[in-house]
Parts: structure tokens; sequence; C-alpha cells
């Protein structure tokens, strides 16, 4: 604040205000406060400086205030038309109470929550605008107060009113959907003297949509959003009342990226979104990067053949005729997979293979008496469902129905509901052919349902909420799409500098690197045999095979660029079709000589849907009506909850299965266990962790917690020590090809000949590289779980038994330094399994993977796809 100290004019400014000083005199005579209720800051507002402007001495007077504990406000402002300017500050407790006209009865005064907090305090000091510039001085007319001053200010609405620059944050923190107490939050960071509440937030908040909608309908305001951000827009509406039945949204971006990967679409319908109880298709798409992309937003009236034609139609009219899907994956929605025949007749309709297995659980569980009969059988159908041939299919089948003929219910069930009409779309030995870039569930799309849901907050949004959080995370969607195209060109992994990815480099997505490396190192054992290699990684994802590197290998070639399939070499969103002639020329024509034609009536019309088609924001449209249920009670309380309700096979899991915690009518999420270290695992196994056990931290805790839960007891962790160096001497050769060199087998021999009572840093356990020493040494499966890595090891070279007789353990890795013994209830999902264990296993071992499958899925499914927890045995530290 800009002063001066000149006080030339000071003393006649004032003259006019001592008669006012003389009538608050009298009014304190008048009242007869009395003496020990009044208070005198006369001291703290007097001030003989010069104010470069009213609103200078404005904020000062309110500083003061505010310092010693008073509200000032503005009382009288004169303009100075007929004498000098001036302005007339009070406390926010002057004067009295007014009756409205409305409410001058006894009955209106005493309703509940309602009072004053005027008392009729004489305080008022007095600004007047000097001859010279822009000038004001001030005086005290009567510095009393007739109450005590605050302690707090966070009461008084008035000192808790946000500045201009305040208003700008809270605008666009709620842009931003930020939630209104960080918002206040926010704020007070920025100022330590801000006295605001969340009362002052939601004002603010509900006064800035106010601003920002101009009167304009929930409709109106959509689409005039949605036009601004360029989206194409499309929809359905009843005509005799104007309401909406479909919506179909898109963000331009959104559709560069659709014909751009255009190969695999994945669609699934999500529930409790908005308070008109529309279903919400998304549609999500797969980039060369591997991350997921929404293609669009349909809101449908209902789950009809129409409806989901209607949107199959909107979405193919996205798409250039040459760049059709060639896979969609859904669950088994008929009225939707009929819509996906109709529209895009040659493309494969995969369906989704965990759906299917919960369905054959929901199904056939309550059929078997003992739990380790249904978990056979559920193992024998996840052979059946990857059989990679028809051969293996065919006998597969053969094997299950012999082994459960005792069970004709649950073998009816898969084979007349899944088998015979579907086996072409979920069974291996079929999916296989089909270029579906690993994508052979529906869990990409479950995830964005997830993510969608959590940013919502409420079921009971409307259209407009909606958008606002869809948008938001669309653009942030976008934003890592194209991080990763650039990491992709620049970034150039140390893993790819052999010569045979020269080629490569920089041309195709580390997606795809990353998987043919994986072929290249199986390349080495499969040589140049076709039945051996299986050409699953040609097939199915459209890039080399194990055989063809074999081929390359032996004549000495690099890996050329052809033999990569268009998606994984498309680095960017640009598109080629695109057509600089389009134009609208001879539709306006048309659209003119129908004017013409039409009678005054039909020029109306036409005009409404011209004007409707320039302005969106002048949609008559209206929202859906809200549906109601038809009995029972109504609710006082709106539930406003976005999960979903339980699954039939959720119900069913919780009803059969003794060892889980939900009930049968009921299917919640336990309260997190209050263990130690349970904060350091992931959320989403938090919940199946039944207990956790510590040992000594003495740089031995990896072999002690193994040693725990394979029944040695803590102190068995020479024991263990010594088995694994017996391992790696045993099975050098195989080990110097896992680990890559000799050098690296010898380092892992010193880590673990120790056998002092404290075992130094180097000579702790180290993951993944003992993993697979633990697996195929004590013939287990071994579960990883940390906070920033999670994988499942099994054993390399032994046959598996039977599922039933499998022993499963569980290592956590607690605050970047110690090992604990982690016990998973039955139910829990399991990290991926280490890539390592498929390049290296022995053929016999392929087994072991079977029963864990819809286990790992279920993982892959809650994990999401933007997690940072990896499942991989190498972690590229740029992405941490």
């Amino acid at each position: 604040m800009s002063l001066k100290n000149s006080e030339n004019g000071v003393h006649s400014s004032f003259e006019t205000v001592e008669k006012e000083e003389d009538e608050v005199q009298m009014n304190l005579d008048h009242n007869a406060v009395p003496l020990q209720q009044l208070v005198d800051f006369s001291d703290a507002f007097s001030s003989n400086e010069i104010f470069c402007s009213r609103d200078a001495l404005i904020e000062w007077a309110r500083n003061v205030g505010k310092k010693n504990g008073f509200v000032i406000v503005i009382k009288r402002s004169d303009k100075g038309d007929s004498r000098k300017a001036r302005v007339t500050l009070a406390c926010e407790r002057g004067g009295t109470y007014r009756h409205a006209k409305n409410n001058s009865n006894v009955e209106a005064l005493n309703r509940k929550g309602t009072g004053t907090k005027k008392c009729d305090c004489p305080f008022k000091i007095i600004g007047v605008k000097l001859t010279s510039n822009d000038d004001w001085s001030v005086k005290v007319a009567c510095g009393f107060h007739n109450h005590r001053a605050a302690k707090q200010l966070e009461g008084h609405s008035y000192a808790g009113r946000l500045s201009d620059g305040e208003k700008t944050i809270l605008s666009d923190m709620t842009k931003n959907l930020v939630k209104p107490r960080n918002i206040l939050l926010s704020i007070k960071n920025h100022d330590e003297y801000n006295v605001s509440t969340m009362k002052t937030i939601y004002n603010a908040r509900h006064k800035h949509r106010l601003l920002n909608t101009a009167g304009r309908s929930q409709m109106q305001q959509l689409m005039k959003q949605l036009n601004e951000c360029k989206y194409v827009e499309w929809h359905r509406k009843d005509e005799s009342n104007d309401c909406v039945r479909d919506l179909f949204w898109a963000h331009p971006t959104s559709i560069q990226l659709l014909n751009a990967f255009c190969s695999v679409l994945i669609m699934d319908c999500t529930y409790k979104t908005n308070r008109y109880r529309l279903p919400l298709l998304e549609i999500v798409g797969v980039t060369s990067t591997n991350l997921t992309f929404s293609v669009a937003f349909v809101y449908l009236e209902a789950e009809r053949v129409d409806n989901y034609t209607w949107a199959m139609e909107k979405l193919q009219s996205l798409m250039f005729a040459d760049r059709l899907p060639d896979v969609i994956v859904t669950d088994r929605e008929l009225a939707l997979m009929n819509a996906v025949r109709l529209v895009f007749p040659t493309t494969i309709n995969l369906l989704c293979r965990w759906h299917i297995s919960k369905n054959v659980l929901a199904n056939c569980k309550k059929l078997f008496e003992r739990k380790e009969k249904w978990e056979a059988f559920m193992s024998a159908w996840s052979v059946l469902v990857f059989s990679s041939k028809e051969d293996d299919y065919e006998r597969n089948l053969r094997s299950l129905t012999t082994d459960y003929y005792t069970y004709p219910g649950a073998v009816k069930y898969v084979t007349e509901s899944w088998l015979i009409p579907y086996k072409e779309r979920f069974v291996a030995a079929w999916t296989d052919k089909v270029m579906h870039l690993g994508n052979v569930t529906t869990n990409r799309a479950e995830s964005a349902h997830a993510k969608l849901k959590r940013h919502l907050g409420s079921s009971q949004g409307d259209f407009d909420s909606s958008w606002n959080v869809i948008n938001a995370l669309i653009e942030l969607q976008h934003t890592e799409i194209k991080a990763s195209f650039e990491r992709s060109i620049s970034v150039v992994e140390h893993q790819f500098n052999n010569a045979m990815f020269k080629e490569l480099r920089g041309m195709v997505s580390r997606a795809s690197l990353n998987m043919i490396l994986m072929e290249f190192k199986r390349a080495t054992q499969v040589e140049i045999d076709k039945e051996i290699c299986g050409c699953m990684n040609r097939t199915s994802y459209g890039l080399p095979c194990a055989h063809e590197l074999g081929e390359l290998i032996k004549e000495g070639r690099t890996i050329p660029l052809d033999s990569v399939h268009s998606h994984w070499r498309k680095l960017d969103t640009m598109t080629d079709n695109v057509s600089s002639e389009l134009t609208i020329t001879t539709e306006i024509d048309s659209i003119l000589r129908q004017f013409a034609d039409c009678d005054e009536a039909g020029k109306i019309a036409l005009k409404k849907k011209l004007r409707e088609l320039a302005c969106p924001a002048t949609t008559s449209m209206c929202p859906p009506l809200q549906k109601v249920k038809g009995k029972g009670r109504p609710s006082l309380k709106i539930n406003v909850s976005t999960k979903r309700a339980p699954s039939l096979f959720e119900i069913v899991e919780s009803a059969h299965d003794s060892t889980s915690p939900a009930t049968a009518c009921s299917v919640k999420v336990p309260k997190e266990k209050k263990l130690k270290y349970i904060k350091c695992f992931p959320h989403l196994i938090r919940e199946h962790i039944v207990n956790i056990v510590d040992v000594k931290a003495d740089g031995h805790c990896g072999y002690r917690s193994i040693a725990g839960l394979l029944g040695m007891g803590e102190d068995g962790w020479r024991t263990v020590r010594q088995d694994l160096v017996h391992e790696l001497h045993t099975f050098h050769d195989e080990y110097v090809h896992l680990y890559g060199s000799i050098d690296r087998v010898a380092e892992l021999v010193y880590s673990l000949s120790c056998f002092d009572s404290f075992a130094p840093y180097d000579r702790w356990m180290t993951l993944p590289d003992m993993g697979h020493l633990i697996a195929s040494r004590y013939n287990i499966v071994l579960v990883h779980l940390s906070i920033r890595q999670c994988l499942t090891y099994l054993p390399l070279r032994s046959v598996s038994p039977a599922p039933f007789h499998h022993k499963l353990i569980a290592l956590g890795f607690v605050e970047d330094c110690h090992f604990v013994q982690v016990f998973l209830d039955s139910t829990s999902p399991i990290p991926p399994i280490a890539c390592n264990w498929r390049n290296y296993r022995y053929q016999c071992a392929r087994g072991w993977e079977i029963p864990y499958v819809p286990r790992i899925e279920a993982f892959r499914s809650s994990l999401g796809t933007n997690s940072n927890v990896a499942t991989q045995e190498t972690i590229d530290l740029d992405e941490i």
C-alpha cells in the first residue's frame, strides 16, 4: 500500500465531520451504555497518514480491525456531488436488526436457527477525499465498541470473504476437480491471516457455478462445453417431451487415437454413474505403448440392440473406411454382441475370459460338496481354456467330461452355455490365431470404470458434472500417452543395444521391443523349429516370433522394421487420411432449397434445428426423467455410492467359501487390518492378508522368513542359504543362461555364502534373483509382495502336481530394507509370474501356471494400468 505523509489540508477536510462526532456522542448518551462495557480503540485507528486511494484506506482500516479482533464494514459511501467524497466505516455489529415486511410476526422471529449479530455498536471512522489527486485521509468519529473484541474471526462471514485473487484460485481449483477442503487449505497456505470457513468455500463455488452457467439449463451448459472443446457429440431424444434418450460424445484427440490404433477395441457398460440411472458404455483402445485410451462415452436409455446399434453406428462414423477394428472384446452381453455383428460384420468379437470364469464359478461351485474337488475342476477348466491347439482342446475336453461325469450339471453348463456356442471366442486354440494384442479380457475397460468412479465420487451427478470429470481425466490420459510416445522415440534402453535391434530402436514402441526381447531369449532354445515356437507372438501380437528370430540369428541379419506390425510402429496421433477438400456447400444449398419450399410452420421447425446445430447452448433438450422406485417406502437418505452391487459369483463365493469374510447377503470390503507393516503392501492385497510375522533384523531376515514359511523355524536360515548354494552349483549352466552371465551366478554364490551372525548389506537376499532359486529348490510357489514390486515365482524344472498339493508361500519386503512372512487367504489375487520363468522353464513345468491364471487376472484387474507397483523383473527408473 502506497502512503503519503503530507498533512496539508487535513484539518480543513474534517471541519464537516465534527457535526457527525457530536451526533455519535449524543447517541452514546442517549443509549446510556455502561462505561465498563465500552472499549476504546481510538488510538489503533488514529492516523495522520495520507492514503493514495479510497481502496487503500479501506484495506488499511480492515487490516487494523482484523488485528484487534473487529470486522470493519462500509456503512455509507458518498461520491461527493455536493460536498467532498467520503466513506463511513463502522463495526459489522453496528446498527440494530430491522424486520423484513413478511417476518414481523413473533413466530417468524422465534424460528429455530435465526438470530442477529447486531448490537448497535457505535464505532465509526470517516475517510474524506482531499483536494489533491486521489488522496484520502481518515479520522475517528467514535472509537468505542460496546462488545468485546473477538478472539478469532473464523465465525464472522464478512471477515471470511474471499479476495479477488482467492476467487481466482478457487475457480481454477474447482475446474481441476479439487475438493472443497483442499481448496480451503490452499487458500490458507497463501494467506496466514485468512479466516474463511468451509461454508465460505461452498458459497463461493455455488456462485462460481451460477456465473459459469449464466442461466443456462444443464443440457444447454453441457452442449456449450462440448462445442467449445470441439467434442463430437450425437444424441437421440424423445420427440414428445424433448428428453434425451441416448447421448454419445468423443474427445477430438481420442478420435485421432482411434484412427491411429484401431486394431483392438474393448467395450463394457458400468452403472451408478448418474442420477438418471442410465448405463454408461465405455469404449477404450490400446496404444502402441500398451496404454489404454478412452475412445467414447455413451449414455444409453436401455441395454437393447437398438441402443447399442445406434452407439456402434456413431462409433463407425468416427473411423476411416479402411481402418475398422479387427477385434472387439466384450463380455457376453447379447444385445451388444448383436449390435457389433450388425455394424462391424468383418470384426472378430472375442469374449472376456475373466467374466466367463466367474460365470462358471457362479453357476457350478454350488454343485461341488468339497473344496478340493471344486478347485480341481476349475484347474481342468483353465487347462481347457488355455489349450494352444485344437487337438489339445479336444483331448482336454474329453478328459474334463470323463473325470467329472459324476457332476453332470457342471459339465452340461460349461459345454452348452460356453464351449459349443462360443469356444472360438475365448479358447486359446482359436484366439491365438487372432491379433488381439494380448487383450482377451475386458480388464482395461473395468480399470477405466474404476478410475472414473473414484473421481466422480457420487452416483447422483448430472451429465454436466460427469463431463467435467471425464474431460479432466481424458486430458491427463492424453498427456501420458504423448509422453510415452516420446520416451519410445528418444530413450534407448541398454538391453536393446544388441545389433539385432538396430533397425527398431526409436522406430517402434518400447512395449513391443520388450516382447521381441522375450522371444529373442526363447530363440536360443527354439532355433528355427516352428512347431515348438507356436508363433503366438506373430499371430496374436504382429511381432517376430522365436523361430523367425532364430532364422535371422542364423543368417546374421538384423530384425527388419517391416516385420513389426504397423500398430507398434505408430508413435504419434497423426493420421494420413484427412481430406482438406471437405466442404458442406452441397448440404447448405440443399437446406436453403428445403427452407424455400417449406410453409411457415416448416420454416420455423427447420430454423430451430439449425439454431441448435449452430448454437448448441440454445438447445431445448431436457435431461432424462429420474427413475423412481415404484415399491416400498421412499428412503429419506439418498444413496450416492458409485460402488456396484455384488455380482452373482461374489455372492456364491461368499456363501460357499468358509474362508471368505463376506456373507451371502452382502459383500463388504473388510476394514483394513491393524497389522504391523500392513501399509507396506498395495491396497488391493491388504484385505487378503491374514497375518504378518516379523523376524529378526540381522541381515538374514529374508532367509529367516523363508525358513519360517517352510516350517523349519526362523533359525533354519543357515539351511536355506546352504540349499540355495547347492541349487546354483547343481544347475549351474541353466542359471548362467537365466541370469545372463557366469559373473552374476558367482555374485549370487558369494552373497549366499554368509553364515555369520550378522550379514553385511552385500550378503542380503535380493529379489527377483533369489525368487527362481527358492521356488525351484523347494518346489513351491513363491509370492513376492512389496509396495514397489510384486511377482510370483514358479519351479523351473518339475512337473506340477495336482493343484490342491501346491504349496504357496508369500514373502513381504517392507520399508525398503526388511523381509517378513506374509500369510494370504485362499481367495487372494496374486501378482503376475516372473517373465524369466516363461523364457527358461522346462516344457514339463508348464502346468504350474494354470491354477493361478484367474487369481493373476484378478490382480491385474484390481491394480489397473497406471499403478506405481511394478509387475516385471526389471524396472525403468525413469518411470518410477
